[in-house]
């Protein structure tokens, strides 16, 4: 795991410099600096933001590879209770809107003064060809 090497890289493909990334997550450039020479890695708690700040998984960071023997997420079911059927409709539509996970089904129930809607997502796409720009 070269996780400073990975953040160097990443940082670099963005085209910044460690001043400017130093600034959005908050932390000294002699951080980064540390980071991405090995002297030091990043907290575990930093993690998720730096994976957030370059769009890619924490998996990446920590230079895992994927192997098809691991688990994988491939469906899941949701059930929310709103105010109103508009309001269902309403995430519905912005389900629909979402590249991923895949909105496969939904359903909208009345049920008595709440709304109940039930929504199936899917998680089956090929990560290794997504693009996280």
């Amino acid at each position: 795991m070269d996780i400073g090497k990975t953040i160097r890289e990443l940082r670099q493909r963005r085209g910044i410099t460690q001043e400017v990334f130093s600034e959005a997550l908050q932390v000294s450039v002699q951080t980064v600096s540390r980071w991405e020479n090995g002297v030091n890695a990043p907290d575990l708690s930093m993690l998720p933001r730096l994976a957030v700040y370059f769009k890619v998984t924490t998996d990446y960071l920590l230079g895992m590879e994927r192997n098809d023997t691991m688990a994988k997420l491939l469906k899941t079911t949701e059930i929310f209770e709103v105010a109103s059927r508009q309001e269902a409709e309403e995430m519905v539509l912005k389900f629909k809107g979402e590249k991923f996970p895949v909105l496969k089904d939904s359903r909208i129930t009345d049920a008595g003064d709440k709304v109940i809607l039930e929504v199936a997502k899917e998680f089956n796409a090929d990560l290794d060809s997504m693009k996280f720009s």
